[in-house]
């Protein structure tokens, strides 16, 4: 779809990127108090931080060559993003498996305490959206 002569998926790309950049200094206000104690809280913040203007200048490029490194930064977001909803949720796994497999009652407060409990799928989504439209949308 041509919007005067822009691609709407070089658009795309480009707010992908913005976000990622928004996304990273949102993750750095909300674990700032702990990046001296857990230095794994700096990978979003740092993958943010490059790849976010590196997405953007992707989207001016908006090359072969930027293609393919625009796919492989959306594979790391999902990555990141996985790694992210598992170090958030892994102190919830016992009370999950509990209730799944061993019949006992699950304590619904458990979701709602500590870490949030979807906030890492944010980059899942981004990585997955920019995976649709590195694959499903020409970039000629």
């Amino acid at each position: 779809m041509e919007i005067k002569n822009f691609k709407l998926n070089r658009l795309i790309v480009l707010f992908i990127g913005t976000g990622l950049l928004v996304l990273a200094f949102e993750i750095y206000l909300m674990h700032y108090a702990q990046l001296s104690s857990k230095k794994i809280m700096w990978t979003p913040i740092i993958f943010g931080i490059i790849g976010g203007p590196v997405v953007v200048l992707i989207s001016i490029l908006f090359n072969k060559a930027s293609h393919y490194l625009f796919l492989l930064l959306m594979v790391v977001s999902s990555f990141v993003g996985l790694l992210g909803l598992y170090l958030h949720n892994k102190w919830r796994f016992p009370s999950i498996i509990n209730a799944l497999f061993f019949n006992r009652s699950f304590d619904f407060e458990i979701l709602t305490t500590y870490t949030p409990l979807l906030a890492p799928s944010a980059f899942i989504a981004i990585g997955g959206l920019g995976i649709l439209v590195a694959l499903f949308e020409p970039w000629d």
